[in-house]
């Protein structure tokens, strides 16, 4: 695999990636279609499913990364190490990475033409698949990897819950449904809207980042590790992604307000396209 896979070729993968995950995805929602034909729901239980199984995929993959790299959160000096010490490239990273990045390109595709495209948060969505594409296509080139493996993990493990949760719903299981939401709310804003910021993006100007780096090598300038560049556009990027976690964590505590009042149960962006198509 490494002689197969080089650094400098594997930017190369979403070229493989897109084109198979389109194929894949459109062979898997026609088969869940089929058998869920029955179901006034069929579609959408086709997509949340496909995408449940993505982001299950996704996130056994990242942990597998971070149980090799001995990587974690809170721990600053192995988010930069490969940075700092230029490492030798790691296969797994690259089909992780750049599988990341194929999956965003596919749904930036698909979320045109699926049922979501009339969500309430459609315009919100744009926004965050364009800034993860640029967040990943920046990072990768620059040998961010163990940073990179950590930002889309944090992101990716509230997905597998969501999914999972609106697969049920669809399923008109509403009980079960109500637990693996509460699932869901804590997976998504704990690490989105505290970890995320504090661990991810601040150290990059708090001077957190620069004390980690000469930690790991007091011989090597930290400016020479992180350019202006990466110091201001791959932040920037991240709370522009930060911020719309922020719009999604409040539209999530609405759905927990209703659902814990015994107001109607479901998706609060489906509920207001739905007045929205009414009122027009």
């Amino acid at each position: 695999m490494q002689n197969l896979l080089q650094e400098k070729t594997s930017v190369y993968l979403p070229f493989i990636f897109v084109p198979l995950h389109m194929l894949f995805r459109y062979s898997f929602q026609k088969s869940v279609q089929k058998i869920m034909r029955k179901n006034k729901n069929a579609k959408k239980i086709s997509e949340s499913s496909f995408y449940f199984v993505q982001y299950l995929f996704l996130s056994i993959l990242s942990f597998k990364i971070s149980r090799d790299q001995n990587l974690h959160f809170f721990d600053l000096e192995a988010l930069y190490s490969e940075k700092v010490f230029r490492n030798a490239f790691q296969p797994l990273h690259a089909i992780y990475l750049m599988g990341e990045l194929s999956v965003y390109i596919s749904a930036f595709i698909y979320m045109f033409f699926e049922s979501r495209k009339d969500y309430a948060d459609f315009t919100i969505n744009v926004i965050h698949h364009i800034s993860t594409i640029s967040v990943i296509a920046f990072a990768y080139p620059r040998g961010n990897y163990n940073y990179s493996v950590a930002v889309a993990q944090i992101h990716d493990i509230s997905d597998v819950f969501l999914e999972f949760s609106k697969v049920i719903f669809y399923l008109g299981k509403e009980n079960a449904s109500k637990l693996t939401f509460v699932a869901f709310a804590t997976s998504f804003i704990i690490p989105r809207v505290f970890v995320f910021p504090r661990y991810l993006i601040a150290p990059f100007w708090n001077g957190k980042m620069n004390e980690a780096i000469l930690k790991l090598s007091s011989e090597i300038d930290p400016m020479t590790v992180y350019d202006v560049k990466e110091r201001s556009l791959g932040p920037g990027c991240l709370s522009i992604i930060y911020v719309l976690n922020c719009i999604w964590s409040i539209a999530i505590l609405k759905m927990a307000v209703g659902m814990f009042k015994g107001r109607t149960w479901g998706d609060i962006r489906e509920q207001e396209d739905e007045k929205t198509q009414k009122s027009e």
